[in-house]
């Protein structure tokens, strides 16, 4: 990978790493959601500083050219993502769904006192 790629990444990672860390630290995230982040920025650090993990798992795994490897990674690190924002989501709307039902107990027993 030519120097100045490497640079370039490394610039962007930083930006990236940065930008989860203030917005933990604002509170716009949560910690256990932003750990995922974290790994990928390490990960791609780690990548970016040493390029020939992936030339060597290419030849491992039998991907014909290491930019397929990549994407590859890229692809099943959006699934991940994708996957744990549905668990989340799927988890908010069963309390959302308990809260309503406990709501409208809550304003019946109030309607039942009032009468």
């Amino acid at each position: 990978m030519v120097l100045s790629v490497r640079i370039f990444l490394l610039c962007c990672i930083l930006v990236f790493f940065i930008s989860i860390l203030l917005l933990l630290r604002n509170r716009k995230l949560n910690l256990k959601y932003t750990l995922l982040w974290l790994l990928s920025a390490i990960v791609l650090l780690i990548v970016t500083i040493f390029p020939q993990i992936i030339y060597f798992l290419s030849d491992l795994i039998g991907v014909q050219t290491p930019i397929n490897l990549v994407f590859i990674f890229t692809g099943m690190f959006s699934i991940l993502i994708i996957l744990s924002l549905t668990v989340i989501v799927s988890k908010l709307n069963k309390k959302i769904t308990d809260l309503t039902q406990s709501i409208a107990l809550l304003e019946k027993r109030v309607r039942d006192i009032e009468k």
